[in-house]
């Protein structure tokens, strides 16, 4: 018999609210049905094989659960992902947690998700998508600040965007936050929380576009989210971006119509190149993991 296991994650649109407050940087995730699922097969040899080969970080990832519980051999690591690289959905967070559940269930062993954070963020800042719904979160640390519960169901129409941004790089180069940008994003936070709390979409977008006003001060040169934020104020729409990514979308109750939808659509593509897609959130409990029995070729054969 041949004995695997399988994980999933979700990503984010971006994020709510990025930033610092006190100097600590912070994230608060929006996570989408979009997502990474692994799948582990150990085997008595060491090392772990991954595929695709460019998926390093989630190799990282399987090593480092193996390592953990001291075991002495590797494995098989199969990744599959719907998320684009370098666009700000987390996609190198998704296929590292996806991948630590895989190899946990592999090997019928668990981990707090406490622990599972801080060795996501040993391989590079983290988005905090090894929790389930809303969570403030400090990337560096890989530690939870506070836990909002699910996220309401709504609608992300969102622009990818063009080029790729190394999150690793990013954060390494970031520059400080100012006190007024540190201001405005404790008001980002506030309003968020309440936002989350209540299912209130107007105030939940109001926070997104906050922090966009406070990510474009740090980067005047942004054309595009200039243009994004601006037809945000005039028609009253909530926005979410990615603070280290392309994506930048729209933020809309799951009660809009069919029609406004389409418009914000149009609206991305006259503010900027790359693919638009409508994105979920991710509002429901989701099984994150499970395990794989299945019988070999030689074995069904001499069952024949």
């Amino acid at each position: 018999m041949i004995r695997g296991g399988w994980g999933f994650a979700s990503g984010t649109f971006g994020e709510l609210v990025q930033g610092e407050l006190d100097n600590v940087p912070f994230l608060i995730t929006l996570p989408i049905r979009w997502g990474t699922r692994a799948f582990f097969i150990p085997r008595s040899q060491p090392g772990v094989d991954v595929y695709p080969l460019h998926r390093k970080k989630a190799q990282k990832a399987a090593q480092m659960v193996l390592s953990h519980f001291s075991y002495g051999g590797g494995g098989l690591l199969s990744v599959s992902s719907v998320i684009p690289i370098g666009k700000g959905l987390a996609s190198s967070s998704a296929d590292i947690v996806a991948s630590m559940r895989a190899v946990l269930a592999a090997l019928g062993k668990d981990l707090p998700t406490k622990r599972l954070a801080g060795l996501a963020a040993r391989i590079e800042p983290s988005d905090g998508v090894m929790y389930n719904g809303v969570v403030v979160f400090n990337p560096r640390q890989g530690m939870v600040i506070e836990r909002w519960g699910s996220m309401p169901a709504g609608l992300v129409v969102g622009l990818v965007g063009r080029g790729r941004v190394n999150t690793e790089a990013h954060h390494r180069e970031r520059k400080p936050y100012s006190a007024d940008h540190q201001k405005k994003l404790a008001r980002a936070l506030e309003v968020a929380r309440l936002g989350v709390r209540s299912r209130d979409f107007s105030l939940i977008g109001q926070a997104g576009r906050l922090s966009a006003e406070v990510q474009l001060d740090r980067d005047p040169d942004d054309t595009p989210l200039r243009d994004l934020i601006r037809e945000s104020e005039h028609r009253n729409w909530g926005i979410v971006i990615a603070h280290s990514g392309t994506a930048r979308g729209f933020l809309f109750s799951p009660h809009l119509g069919h029609s406004m939808a389409s418009e914000a659509e149009r609206v991305l593509r006259r503010i900027d190149k790359g693919s638009v897609h409508r994105f979920w959130t991710q509002s429901r409990p989701l099984v994150l993991s499970g395990s794989v029995i299945q019988q070999s070729l030689r074995e069904r054969q001499e069952q024949l």
